[in-house]
């Protein structure tokens, strides 16, 4: 089987699958603040090195077995490692994308109630999220 055959099946197969599923909420103002995010991060510092961006996805998963979005495959991840690698990236420099799913793990409050911290946050004008400098947060909710 010719590989280039192969990867542009899966590549087709990859897009009918992000098409039947549903849109995103908000999509154009996630889309804006991710890139005015990158666009910000990314630009060199005072010592000439741009940021190194990272992006960690956190807490389960969610597809869609058929277009109408009747029946899913579900994964029930806590998202503890996810936010534990958050952590580490921050304190590494990184700055950080944090796609995560409600009532998962955060980062710097694993050990809190339900209802974390980090729910709490908003991005500011200067691009970072109030008490997390280096740190774009985002939740998906259905």
């Amino acid at each position: 089987m010719d590989s280039t055959n192969g990867s542009q099946t899966l590549e087709a197969q990859a897009e009918a699958f992000f098409d039947s599923a549903p849109p995103l909420q908000n999509t154009h103002q996630i889309t804006q603040k991710l890139d005015q995010f990158i666009q910000h991060k990314s630009s060199p510092s005072t010592n000439g090195d741009a940021r190194r961006i990272v992006c960690v996805t956190s807490g389960g998963t969610t597809a869609p077995l058929e277009q109408r979005c009747v029946r899913y495959v579900d994964n029930f991840s806590s998202g503890h490692r996810g936010a534990t690698s958050t952590e580490y990236f921050l304190k590494a420099g990184y700055a950080v994308i944090f796609l995560y799913r409600r009532g998962s793990f955060q980062p710097f409050c694993r050990s809190l109630p339900d209802d974390p911290l980090v729910e709490c946050f908003e991005p500011t004008d200067e691009l970072n999220i109030q008490g997390f400098s280096f740190c774009f947060l985002l939740s998906l909710h259905h």
